[in-house]
């Protein structure tokens, strides 16, 4: 019967099937277990008990006696917290299945979603809005999750059952018109069925669920060129993307979402509607050192005409540098996570790259020792040629990245005067002695 499964649970695989003791599952249990010899399949089982109803410990009881009858060990979860709503109970599940999967190495969790299941979900997605990715409906396949009863309907299931003679429980949340799951199981679907044109509604809306998921296909296969095109490139550091707003503010914001979420999905994340959304109006709207969470983890920001998406910066604490005197010597510091290496000393013993924008030499009575090689701090000021400039004022004329700021070795005074912003500003000092002992220092990568 299942034509599909050496597609999608190759064979020597181990495979965790999802057992909840009801018709689907436990025709997917005898399903898998008639086809596991053949396949080399090695299966292990897994129940999770919600503990919603009294009696659901002793039919957890019942699965795992089922499962072990047929060879299949199973092992069984419940909730500590039985939660109080479906996404509650979704989440627990799927990490009780997640947590089996990894102690099993099992590759493969199979699940007994089938085409009733099908013609629901889109039903429910259509309920609530939805667009074209929601109407590709439920997946034969994500990641190591496999659901090898698409293609069947629960009748079919139920009278394999009982041709059989295989026993399964009945849950009577099921029928619960408190969830809306069960309202358009009872009372929407008899109803369409009843003014159904022609054919199978389950049969209709499975195949535009595969039309639906081709098309997104295609869709995310130009959106991918698109990308390639406007050349998406890694972050520096921390992970992520870049790439020019102005390349991808060319396109209609639907390809932009579409955008946006593929490059999210390469870095591991899924956004909603409303991250998409948000993501959308920054490319549109948002400055230059401005950013918008688009999902727990992931953020995406502007820096002039760069946008960057990935995870929020999270730089270590800066080491500093103290230089007590005027005399020889060398160090290292660590500002915004990137590692400087300092040297410095008397100007006439200095190496020749005293015109380098990475070296300069000043006035020593000018000097308040000790000097402080630090980061750049709010308020900071720097006396120039041009008059006294805010560094911020400073950075947005030289169109340094806000990202990149906090990595700017600054040399300070003791008493907090700039007196040197390495590789964009010398401050001009006060002193008559401005030709006789100077002070050097050198500052290069690590």
């Amino acid at each position: 019967m299942l034509e599909r499964a050496p597609e999608l649970l190759p064979a020597g695989s181990t495979v965790l099937v999802a057992v909840s003791g009801g018709c689907d599952s436990m025709a997917l249990l005898h399903l898998l277990a008639d086809l596991a010899p053949a396949r080399a399949l090695d299966l292990r089982a897994g129940h999770f008990d919600h503990a919603l109803r009294a009696e659901s410990a002793a039919e957890a009881d019942r699965v795992r006696t089922w499962c072990e009858d047929l060879g299949v060990p199973c092992a069984v979860g419940r909730a500590s917290d039985p939660g109080t709503h479906q996404a509650a109970y979704r989440a627990a599940r799927y990490g009780f299945l997640s947590g089996e999967a990894h102690r099993t190495d099992a590759s493969r969790v199979a699940l007994a979603h089938q085409r009733d299941d099908q013609l629901e979900t889109l039903l429910h997605r259509l309920m609530r809005g939805t667009a074209l990715r929601g109407l590709r409906g439920i997946p034969a396949r994500r990641g190591p999750y496999v659901r090898p009863l698409l293609g069947f309907r629960r009748s079919e299931l139920r009278v394999e059952l009982e041709r059989r003679g295989i026993a399964w429980l009945r849950d009577p949340s099921n029928d619960d018109p408190h969830y809306a799951r069960a309202r358009i199981r009872h009372r929407l679907i008899p109803r369409l069925e009843a003014v159904a044109i022609a054919g199978s509604l389950a049969d209709r809306t499975t195949r535009l669920a595969i039309d639906a998921a081709r098309a997104d296909r295609g869709l995310d296969a130009r959106a991918s060129d698109a990308l390639a095109s406007a050349g998406v490139a890694g972050r520096d550091s921390g992970g992520g993307a870049q790439i020019a707003r102005s390349r991808l503010a060319a396109y209609h914001r639907a390809e932009q979402a579409r955008m946006l979420r593929i490059l999210a999905r390469n870095q591991g994340f899924e956004l909603s509607r409303g991250g998409t959304r948000s993501g959308v109006e920054f490319i549109k709207r948002g400055v230059s050192g401005g950013g918008v969470d688009l999902a727990d983890g992931l953020r995406l920001t502007r820096e002039y005409d760069r946008l960057l998406l990935g995870p929020p910066a999270a730089a270590p604490a800066d080491r500093e540098l103290s230089i007590e005197d005027a005399g020889p010597g060398e160090g290292a510091a660590e500002l915004g996570g990137r590692v400087v290496l300092v040297r410095w000393g008397a100007a006439r013993s200095a190496p020749r790259e005293t015109s380098s924008p990475w070296s300069v030499d000043l006035p020593v009575a000018g000097l308040a020792f000790p000097l402080r090689l630090r980061g750049p701090r709010p308020g900071d000021r720097i006396r120039t040629g041009a008059g006294t400039r805010k560094l911020k004022k400073l950075w947005n004329e030289r169109r340094v990245p806000r990202s990149r700021r906090a990595q700017v070795p600054v040399l300070a005074a003791a008493d907090g005067t700039v007196v040197w912003v390495v590789g964009h500003a010398v401050a001009v000092l006060e002193t008559a002695d401005r030709q006789r002992e100077r002070f050097w220092i050198g500052v290069g990568e690590h």
